[in-house]
């Protein structure tokens, strides 16, 4: 059994783990897996502690695994942590399942004790969980079942920020052959027996009768899991070179041209990358796919983000609490919003008389990038007034063209690139007017609610 300890050094050194110079703190159950990964840890030569949970659902049983697992350190001569745990009480009060609730509390528990550490000369630089290649393969299993994609077919990580599986390699009949010619003790958790949770129902009804007609399928799934880590590794960074060439950087929006979409293969695989960030879930995806063949002003929207089909493009913008983005395009459109409505369209200029109503303005369109943010104005908004070359803030415009403070909370600004192109319903910016040359005219109306 001497390989299996062999094993483990050469697992932790070739997957970087961690190093005998680290302080790691071991999550124990007191079962197969975490004895073993102690009794490993031990012989290896590691500085460790153990912590143990009791979530108090199981009576005696859970007193009896506490229990083991101070005995366990005490024999390993490490320090123990223990804490006691109102599980089905903070289940309720969260609406989780126990084995969710169970498992938030164990791990905000076990960081906790690692922050805490910080302020010592002890700290932790890791936690270990004692993970195995058949929960590997099960993981897998139920990720084929649940449709969760490429990034769940990897399975478990080894490692996963400061979480570190050591014991990730090894079956559990290695790991219980090793324990019983050491002649170790450990608990066994009789809920590990029931099939109503679903990986319990993969551990003893679906693999042994998968194990009938392949009885390596513990160790394929694992080597396929290695394989999609390699795969998923080389996906993600393809992904990203190919994002940062179709990604065009427009002030804090992102626009990716429809047409080169288009052109490539995987085009929903490029938008979830895009997008899953941001909110979009995979489930959304054909729907956005089928955003690039709709009107232009379409969008579909998280509750963050929204993205637009915008002359072309596909152009993803972040949602503001109180703010509408305009897709402004060729021909009619309006958008109703908290204090009215405003309506635009698209006119050509031959030298017609320019509207003198505040309510109404011609922008030259030229001068104007799309899409617009209609928006309430906020304290250090400036312009340049029409007919001004200086620029000035809207709080003294406000001032000195005596608005009320309640007419000031009413008051929205129109932008463009950063730039506000019209106070509306009072004036325009100086660089968007209409001028010798102007052909074409972004014709708005605003209607108030009021």
């Amino acid at each position: 059994m001497m390989n299996l300890l062999q094993d483990f050094s050469a697992y932790i050194n070739r997957e970087k783990l961690f190093s005998r110079g680290d302080r790691l703190l071991v999550g124990v159950s007191g079962g197969l897996d975490s004895t073993v990964l102690c009794n490993l840890l031990k012989e290896g030569g590691y500085s460790f502690a153990i912590a143990h949970a009791n979530f108090q659902l199981r009576g005696e049983e859970s007193i009896r695994d506490e229990n083991f697992c101070q005995a366990l350190a005490v024999s390993l001569d490490v320090p123990f942590f223990v804490n006691r745990f109102e599980t089905e009480r903070y289940a309720a009060d969260k609406g989780l399942s126990i084995q969710l609730a169970a498992r938030e509390l164990r791990y905000d528990w076990l960081e906790s004790i690692m922050e805490e550490s910080k302020s010592g000369v002890d700290a932790f630089d890791c936690l270990l969980t004692a993970h195995h290649a058949n929960d590997n393969a099960e993981t897998v299993m139920m990720n084929v079942f649940r449709g969760t994609g490429l990034a769940g077919m990897h399975g478990i990580l080894p490692s996963r920020g400061r979480i570190r599986r050591p014991l990730l390699f090894a079956e559990r009949t290695v790991i219980e052959a090793y324990a019983r010619a050491r002649k170790l003790n450990w608990v066994e958790d009789s809920s590990n027996a029931s099939v109503k949770y679903t990986r319990n129902f993969i551990r003893h009804a679906v693999v042994p009768l998968v194990k009938q007609q392949y009885p390596s399928v513990i160790s394929n799934l694992n080597d396929t899991a290695g394989y999609f880590r390699q795969v998923q590794s080389f996906y993600e960074h393809s992904m990203r070179a190919l994002l940062k060439k179709l990604i065009v950087h427009n002030g804090p929006d992102q626009q990716i041209s429809i047409l080169k979409w288009r052109q490539l293969p995987g085009t929903e695989a490029i938008l979830h990358a895009w997008l899953y960030p941001y909110g979009f879930s995979a489930g959304q995806i054909g729907e956005v796919a089928s955003l690039a063949d709709s009107q232009t002003g379409q969008f579909i929207e998280t509750s963050t983000h929204r993205l637009i089909n915008n002359r072309k493009w596909f152009v993803l913008t972040e949602k503001q609490e109180t703010a509408s983005l305009i897709p402004l395009v060729e021909g009619n459109g309006d958008i109703r919003f908290r204090d009215g409505m405003l309506e635009w369209n698209s006119v050509h200029y031959s030298g017609q008389s320019i509207p003198a109503d505040p309510n109404i303005a011609w922008l030259d369109s030229s001068l104007i990038g799309y899409p617009l943010l209609l928006r309430p104005w906020k304290q250090g908004d400036y312009f340049y007034p029409l007919g001004m070359q200086k620029k000035k803030k809207l709080a003294r415009y406000f001032i000195d063209a005596k608005i009320s403070r309640a007419e000031k909370d009413r008051i929205w600004v129109l932008e463009s690139d950063k730039k506000i192109v019209w106070v509306i319903g009072h004036r325009i910016d100086n660089r968007v007017k209409i001028r010798p040359g102007t052909t074409e005219v972004l014709a708005l109306r605003f209607n108030s609610a009021t």
